[in-house]
């Protein structure tokens, strides 16, 4: 048997390969794509996927190589190799979805065969670069992908990215590219794009990578302290204007004390003395949360909170979570992507007093299925240093006077 040996392509035949391929090109008999190789020098560097061959090319190179050519697959190619006097160029399939080797799929040809089998040989290299481009991107607008991808436009999903995993790329035969991509949107079950949906859906902006993301996050963050930082100034204000509405309240009951006759004095003190035995049933049964009362101001929810202090020990401050809901009664995400709030309220309270705290802008409302909130946890903290924590919905309704 004749030993084949590796032979360095002279410079004439790299001229001879390089003519061959632009007359190629000049009669129409092929398209220079991307993903093909520019020489037979760079297509024996790597790896190719061979696309199918048309008929006349098929013929001949069965013919060279003295057996079926099998397209379709992915080679390895290396040479050239002299014979005889003629520099053969070897297709070895590589490991995949039709290992171990099958007939036809090892095969030698000659160069100029080769040449002519250019234009018919996908670069892996190639779509490697690609898919790892493409793979960056984390997150799919579901409103500019229907008709595409099959993801879930419901409500509750609109005006947030969801997550998208690519799970790699495949080589098929197709009119608009030789590989299709895998994805899966949110945990749906695995879809095929070809590369000119990919390219069209990128066009459409509906793709943003992880750096826009955290990008996108980390103004969320700025926006929301800024929020906060309002809320503050809010809360002073409100304090302010509850101290004169309490100076008010005391001179308009000195104003009645004064006016009214007997009879009214003795409704006042039987009113009185039904505020102190519910007071004194709010004391024993530990009863701290009055009321809550809705509110909506422009876009934004809001919540007025009226709080009772029946703990023996001065209120110095208190921690409330409230936590939005959609109409079935889950947890709903607001359009800043917001579940949870919590906000504080500045005491002092002294025991047995009641106080209001009215917040403005907990959740933004527009374009959002928030249909009411609840307050889900709550800590009060003593002047003694000492706190009092209740958390759960049901649980602190139990402390309510609405129970």
């Amino acid at each position: 048997m004749t030993e084949l040996k590796h032979n360095h392509r002279k410079p004439l035949a790299a001229y001879i390969s390089l003519i061959i391929v632009l007359l190629l090109s000049a009669t129409g008999l092929s398209a220079q794509q991307p993903w093909n190789f520019p020489s037979l020098e760079e297509a024996c560097l790597g790896d190719a996927y061979l696309v199918v061959l048309p008929s006349d090319l098929r013929g001949a190179a069965c013919e060279a190589a003295g057996q079926p050519v099998k397209d379709g697959l992915s080679y390895h190619i290396s040479g050239p190799y002299r014979r005889h006097g003629v520099d053969y160029i070897r297709f070895q399939q590589l490991p995949g979805d039709s290992w171990p080797l099958v007939a036809g799929a090892d095969f030698k040809v000659p160069e100029a065969l080769a040449v002519r089998m250019l234009p018919h040989l996908v670069s892996h290299s190639y779509w490697q670069r690609r898919y790892s481009q493409i793979s960056q991107w984390a997150y799919v607008d579901p409103s500019k992908v229907a008709g595409l991808l099959e993801v879930d436009t419901t409500d509750h999903l609109r005006g947030r990215y969801l997550t998208l995993l690519w799970l790699g790329y495949q080589f098929q035969s197709s009119d608009e590219s030789p590989v299709y991509f895998t994805v899966s949107v949110e945990g749906s079950a695995p879809q095929r794009l070809s590369l000119r949906a990919v390219e069209r859906l990128a066009e459409w902006g509906a793709f943003i990578t992880y750096a826009d993301r955290q990008a996108y996050l980390r103004s969320d963050q700025e926006l929301r302290r800024q929020l906060e930082s309002r809320q503050d100034d809010l809360q002073r204000r409100i304090d302010s204007l509850s101290s004169l509405v309490t100076l008010m309240e005391r001179q308009d009951d000195s104003m009645a004390v004064a006016l009214q006759d007997d009879s009214s004095a003795w409704e006042r003190q039987r009113s009185r003395a039904e505020v102190e035995r519910t007071k004194a049933r709010m004391d024993r049964e530990q009863i701290f949360l009055m009321s809550i009362q809705p509110a909506r101001s422009n876009q934004m929810f809001g919540l007025e909170l009226n709080l009772y202090n029946c703990f023996p020990k001065t209120i110095v401050k208190v921690e409330v979570d409230i936590t939005p809901y959609n109409e079935r009664s889950r947890v709903q995400e607001d359009r800043f992507g917001r579940s949870v709030r919590t906000v504080r309220c500045m005491g002092p309270i002294p025991p047995g007093s009641p106080a209001r705290y009215t917040f403005d802008e907990l959740f933004w409302a527009e374009g959002t299925a928030i249909k009411f909130m609840r307050v889900t946890a709550i800590i009060f903290h003593l002047a003694d240093g000492t706190t009092r924590s209740y958390t759960g919905y049901n649980n602190i309704m139990k402390h309510s006077l609405d129970r």
